[in-house]
């Protein structure tokens, strides 16, 4: 039998007792935040002090660092790296954190002319883990945040913006990064899979947008699909014309309408899932629709009802 155990870390204390966490990250979302709610008046550990017992809400405050490490038998694994970004004073104290975004918001930039994704990144005082080389127009920002510059990164130039447990940043086409994968077994290892649906091409109905932004800021669209169809906007940079941007939106419209699974799938903490990585489902009643398909986001949940893993699945790969 799998004990599930816990350590949240906020500061210079430390307790393992909680009533429930949640953790949510995704590439389609630039910072992942976490809730932990504790006791109103908790046991906390110090390095050197024996525990205490202590008003939570008087110990903590907004800007503490925070770790949260989730397992099972005493193996813990760090979920969440971040800040206390609010309390809420309620019964019990939730704790609402977030990643290195937090910190973003915190400083500002000024940019100035055309310019290129890593000098914007730079200038932003940022760790990057990848980015796209890309070429941007006139990127005004006199005095904004940096968290207002990744929005526009978002926005503006359809790219995913995210941050890793390092707290690098991470910049790029939507599915350019690839991780590890993780195996999933229906019926085995997963939980729960109501939401997931398997779907045939030939069902699919979507219409791709796509627009191309030149390095003089210039852009040009194709679209193809079926009018009534659920648009999708994709981003293409530097594309030679529109006929090439219009291949280039069938091959995507392509790859978007495949038979295999879309949803989401719950399982446990173990095996480890985060964004990026790839999750190759194994239906042992139905082999013709195993696959590996992108996990676009994950849901992590702990608390007096077990430990649970919601799996986001995005594009078969």
């Amino acid at each position: 039998m799998y004990l599930p155990c816990s350590k949240i870390t906020i500061g210079s204390k430390y307790f393992g007792g909680v009533h429930d966490i949640k953790i949510k990250r995704s590439i389609h979302t630039i910072g992942a935040t976490a809730s932990v709610k504790v006791p109103v008046t908790a046991v906390l550990r110090q390095t050197g002090t024996p525990p205490a017992y202590v008003e939570t809400a008087q110990v903590i405050k907004a800007g503490d660092l925070v770790e949260i490490q989730l397992g099972y038998d005493g193996r813990l694994y760090t979920e969440f790296r971040g800040y206390v970004k609010q309390l809420n004073l309620q019964t019990p104290l939730e704790i609402v954190c977030e990643d290195e975004f937090y910190t973003t918001r915190r400083r500002n930039v000024s940019i100035q002319g055309k310019t290129t994704l890593a000098a914007v990144l730079k200038a932003c005082g940022l760790q990057v883990g990848y980015a796209a080389t890309l070429t941007l127009e006139a990127f005004p920002a006199d005095n904004k945040p940096v968290a207002w510059v990744l929005g526009q990164l978002q926005t503006k130039y359809g790219l995913a913006v995210w941050f890793d447990l390092e707290g690098r940043v991470y910049a790029c086409e939507p599915y350019k990064v690839v991780g590890d994968a993780v195996k999933y077994r229906l019926r085995y290892n997963v939980v729960k899979d109501d939401d997931l649906k398997y779907q045939r091409a030939e069902d699919v109905k979507l219409k791709i947008k796509a627009v191309c932004i030149y390095k003089d800021g210039t852009k040009v669209e194709a679209e193809i699909g079926p009018k009534d169809g659920t648009e999708k906007k994709l981003y293409f940079y530097d594309v030679k014309d529109q006929q090439e941007l219009a291949a280039l939106a069938a091959a995507e419209l392509k790859r978007y309408s495949y038979d295999g699974y879309a949803g989401r799938i719950t399982a446990f903490l173990q095996p480890y899932a985060a964004p990026c990585m790839v999750a190759e489902i194994e239906d042992e009643v139905y082999h013709e629709r195993d696959g590996r398909y992108y996990i676009e986001g994950v849901e992590t949940t702990y608390g007096t009802g077990g430990a649970r893993r919601t799996v986001e699945i995005g594009i078969k790969i």
